[in-house]
């Protein structure tokens, strides 16, 4: 016979001894993070054919099973994912919205304490000293607005700086798999505690995106980031790196290297903290710089705009403030294009009430220009005029130099506006307190009126119609000099070599009184300095100056309030997965102490057969003497 009693009994003694080592196995790396429990899987032998009948040949040990589910691990990698994004987001906005609550609140008092400053040399328009203190005051607004842009662009580079390091730990990542495929091709069988090794790879590289994982027919694996960008691919694995955008080289993206290829990835492909660090880049870092921007430039040039409406102290036109923000070197600097571009262009500024945030793209196909809005509105549109310009959206983009066929720019009106924004007037007497709008007039409505060009009306009134359908020009006398025409008029208006623009908005029997002469005493300028502080100057007339920061400020609120509860949802969710992977792999101590006396009891049971065999061999010994 090919068995025997010693060799059942010698089988059952050695399954029993790689359980009880299994189960120590398990029981030693309780606390060893990504182990996976395994298990012993016993098999009997092939029955043998004796006498007419199969007899049970003994049992051995078929193989060590690593207890794994992948559906259940693929959920935990997911929302591993889904966890890391949205703490990272909720970090990245709760330490925004606590710069913005306490550092940049300064900008909204400073802007305040200009307002009180001209309200109080509004009392005493001669007074140098309530002079030098708006003058004073409006650098302070320049400086907090100068202040936050600088962090917010040091936030930018930070965070660029963090995305490298975690792109070289991913890359580095990839590359430990490699070694570990290489180390399963050279084993004889199936390494477990390989593949813990394997897998705990993949969820800390599930920390920083979205990953899924295919197994080939080699038994290797490959690994997709994203939505399918092969990382790892068996023994290969691709290097993600960043590269310089197009056009905007600064604002560098993603890409992957595959052998001699570069293969860019769209940013919003990349789910996990990656994704989070370059959503708060490119998104959250630059809406809160065009904001600020906007509201420099709104606060600037409306100020500009009533110093050239009025005379100063020396009974001159007063000068700017603020720098212009409509030089020909910011309205060049708007415009972002590829380094090797021919094309010039400006952005000015035209209208603030409809001066938007964002990004706007320019595009040429060789025969017709594309303008895509930052609500991706797309809009075929053509220059015209001289020189060549397009309106849009408030903006005058002038087109000296055309784009090349293929070519896109991008134009962003606003970026750099809180950095830009600085005091230029160093004279406090060249304020300008008179406006050409003197204090006889009689103003209830939203309208306006702006002088362009003096000539040699040097008094006027512009009167509105009872029913605000019509306006008129007479002298001061009341005599007609422009007989009544329909309101609001369509282009400027010009009276014996003087031009005006009047606005819509006026009320019925508005009464605009102007005045080129220079007098003593006049705080008509100052009173609409004063004014700004709560007209609705932005938004298509529905937000002052104020009103812009306390919206980026609500809306920062807003997204850190979501991502707290979204990071919420997510843990439940990621927490739900991980009790799903430990029910299945984790190590149960209860369970481990049980399986060991059990496998114990197995073991000694076993060599209680081998002791039996060997005294039935002893009494067969002794029967032959």
């Amino acid at each position: 016979m090919g068995f025997d009693l010693l060799t059942l009994g010698s089988q059952g003694v050695l399954t029993a001894q790689r359980q009880l080592n299994t189960t120590g196995h398990n029981i030693s790396n309780v606390n060893t993070d990504g182990y996976s429990r395994q298990s012993v899987e016993q098999r009997a032998n092939d029955s043998a054919y004796w006498s007419a009948n199969q007899w049970g040949h003994g049992v051995h040990a078929a193989a060590v099973r690593r207890n794994y589910d992948k559906f259940a691990v693929n959920e935990y990698n997911i929302t591993t994912s889904a966890l890391a994004h949205a703490q990272t987001r909720n970090g990245q906005l709760t330490m925004l919205d606590d710069m913005m609550s306490h550092s940049a609140k300064k900008i909204p008092e400073n802007m305040n304490e200009f307002y009180g400053a001209v309200k109080g040399l509004a009392d005493s328009p001669s007074d140098m000293g309530a002079r030098k203190v708006v003058l004073e005051k409006s650098r302070l607004v320049a400086a907090g607005l100068n202040d936050i842009n600088n962090v917010l662009q040091n936030q930018e580079a930070d965070t660029t700086v963090e995305i490298d390091a975690t792109l070289q730990r991913m890359n580095d990542i990839g590359a430990e798999i490699v070694d570990i495929h290489k180390a399963i091709l050279k084993s004889q069988a199936v390494d477990n505690d390989l593949l813990d090794r394997h897998q705990k790879l993949i969820n800390e590289l599930s920390e920083f995106t979205q990953v899924s994982v295919n197994q080939r027919d080699d038994g290797l694996y490959n690994v997709i980031i994203g939505s399918g960008h092969t990382l790892v691919s068996g023994l290969h694995s691709s290097e993600l790196q960043t590269v310089p955008g197009t056009p905007d080289y600064q604002k560098r993206r993603l890409a992957l290297v595959e052998g001699k290829t570069l293969k860019p990835i769209d940013n919003d492909d990349i789910r996990g903290k990656l994704g989070a660090m370059f959503e708060y880049r490119d998104n959250t870092l630059a809406q809160a710089r065009d904001e600020l921007g906007r509201l420099a430039a709104g606060f600037a040039m409306s100020i500009n705009e009533l110093q050239s409406q009025g005379f100063d102290l020396s009974g001159q036109v007063g000068e700017n403030i603020y720098v212009d923000f409509n030089s020909e070197d910011f309205a060049r600097d708007r415009v972002v294009k590829a380094s090797d571009s021919t094309a010039e262009l400006k952005v000015y500024i035209d209208d603030l009430a409809q001066l938007k945030i964002g990004d706007y793209q320019l595009k040429f196909d060789g025969s017709q220009y594309t303008l895509v809005d930052p609500e991706k509105n797309m809009v075929a549109v053509t220059p015209s005029g001289s020189p060549p310009s397009i309106e849009y959206d408030g903006l005058r983009i002038q087109v000296d130099v055309g784009l090349a066929a293929g070519e896109r720019v991008i134009l962003r009106p606003v970026r750099q506006g809180a950095g830009q924004i600085a005091v230029t007037m160093e004279d406090p007497a060249k304020i300008a307190a008179q406006s050409y709008v003197s204090s006889k007039s009689v103003i209830t409505g939203q309208g306006s009126l702006e002088v362009l060009q003096q000539g040699a009306q040097q008094e006027f009134q512009v009167a509105i119609s009872p029913d605000a359908s019509q306006f008129a020009v007479l002298d001061m006398k009341g005599n007609i000099l422009l007989a009544p025409q329909a309101y609001p008029p369509a282009s400027p208006v010009t009276v014996n070599g003087t031009t005006f623009e009047l606005t819509e908005g006026a009320a019925a029997e508005d009464i605009f009184a102007v005045s080129l002469l220079p007098a003593d005493g006049e705080n008509g300028n100052l009173i609409r300095m004063q004014q700004l502080q709560t007209q609705k100057l932005m938004d298509g007339g529905r937000s002052s100056l104020i009103d812009v920061y306390e919206g980026l400020n609500t809306d920062l609120g807003v997204q850190k309030a979501s991502f707290a509860r979204l990071e919420d949802v997510s843990r439940v969710e990621h927490d739900a997965a991980a009790g799903r992977v430990a029910e299945i792999s984790g190590v149960n101590l209860d369970e481990e102490a049980a399986n060991m006396m059990k496998f114990q009891q197995a073991y000694m049971a076993s060599s209680r057969i081998m002791t039996a065999a060997n005294e039935t061999f002893e009494t067969l010994l002794n029967a032959t003497r």
